[in-house]
Parts: structure tokens; sequence; C-alpha cells
């Protein structure tokens, strides 16, 4: 059975997974691309009801994902466009000022600017999310560096810049991590995750067997945080 839904005006086949699990889970995804687990013997009915309820959650997120993406759509950045901030979606709003300056609380991102021309104010935000985006990345290198600094290894230097197909590299002949200026909109345990690979790298150059069981070890769940950063990932990235 075929299970469908109508969002915007478009449909969008549902895949439903059936596991050994006990729990439901339902997932929409910034591709809009669904998907639905449930355990093994849950039937089709119950499915269809258990989605009808859903709809309008479906619907929410869905605009949401659209909000998001506005920012990435446009050449410059405007008040009133969203963003996301460590996975959480936020509002850009640009305020004139007699000073420059940045402040951010959960739902938005104000930008104080005394300048109205808009690369000033691109140049502005830019800078600042390089700051932040460093900052962030460097505390959690520093959480995370112990467990390799008893092989002899280095603190690495973290360095942030705009990558278009990774979201970081390990320099290991110069002791840094470059990691991706737009990281910083990843969820939490995403960042936590690339920053963990990037330093395995420096105990093992290669994806292999000893590198995975490094991270198995070290991080059990990076296989789900992998597989959260490769559906959530920013548009445009």
């Amino acid at each position: 059975m075929d299970f469908l839904t109508k969002i915007d005006g478009e449909i969008y086949k549902i895949q439903v997974d059936r596991k050994r699990m006990k729990r439901v889970r339902l997932k929409i995804f910034p591709t809009m691309e669904i998907k639905l687990s449930v355990p093994l013997d849950t039937p089709d009915e119950w499915i269809a009801e258990f989605l009808a309820k859903k709809q309008t959650w479906l619907e929410d997120r869905a605009s949401i994902f659209k909000a998001t993406r506005a920012i990435e759509k446009e050449e410059h950045i405007k008040s009133g466009t969203a963003t996301r901030i460590l996975g959480r979606q936020i509002t850009i709003k640009i305020i004139q000022s007699d000073n420059n300056w940045i402040d951010r609380d959960d739902q938005c991102l104000y930008i104080y600017s005394a300048n109205s021309d808009q690369t000033a104010i691109d140049d502005q935000l830019d800078q600042w999310w390089q700051k932040q985006a460093k900052s962030y990345f460097q505390a959690v290198l520093d959480r995370q560096f112990p467990i390799i600094r008893n092989r002899g290894i280095m603190k690495p230097t973290i360095f942030v810049r705009k990558m278009k197909t990774l979201w970081g590299s390990c320099g290991r002949k110069l002791d840094r991590v470059n990691l991706n200026y737009y990281l910083y909109k990843a969820p939490v345990p995403c960042i936590e995750y690339i920053v963990l690979h990037e330093l395995a790298h420096f105990v093992y150059p290669h994806h292999n067997k000893d590198f995975y069981d490094f991270m198995t070890v070290y991080m059990p769940d990076w296989k789900e945080r992998k597989r959260m950063l490769d559906y959530e990932i920013v548009s445009g990235v």
C-alpha cells in the first residue's frame, strides 16, 4: 500500500519502513523526503490514521524548510529572511543604527548597521559568522581533543572556510582542521561528529576499519549523526 500526502498542492510519497522497534518515528527532510518507521506488525489502517493526524505537523515542517532555504537562494541577505544557527531556524532583522554590531536571541539575529550599503551589511554578517563559528568549533574541539592527546598528537588549529563539497578536512602535516563556514548552521550533534571525524584522521589517515572502529568507540551513534547531516544538509552547500 502506498502512502501519500499533499503539501502546498504537491503530492509526496511517504516511505514506510517496518522494523524491529517499539516506537513510531516520522521524519521529513529539507529535500521533502518523508520517512515513517513503525514496528513490524503495524497495520496499514493504523498507519493511514496516524499520518492523517500528523498532516498539520508535516505542513508546518515543510514551511520551516522553505523559509530556511530562502536566504540560501538570495545573493544578499535581507531583513525578514531566515537561516539556521546550530540547527535552529532564526530570522534575520536588519536595523539602522549609529554603530555596527550584531546580537541574537532564540528567534532572531539582529544586525545593527550604520551603513545601508548591501555589500557592507553582507560583510558585517560574514565577519560575525566567521568569528562565532570558529569560537564554537574551537570549544567542541577542546572538549574532544583529550581523546587523542595521549597519542602524542599536538592540538590542531581550526580554520573556517567556505567549502562547496566538504564539511571538514584534516591537515595532518600542518596540525590544522578546516571546517566549513556553513557547518555552523548544523545541529550540535552533527558538528561534534564532524570535529571528531577530523580528529580521528590524525590517528587513522584513511577511512579503514580502524578509523570506523575508533569512531564507534568514542561516538557510538556517529552513523545517525552522519545521516542527520546528510539529510539536513544546508541548501546550496
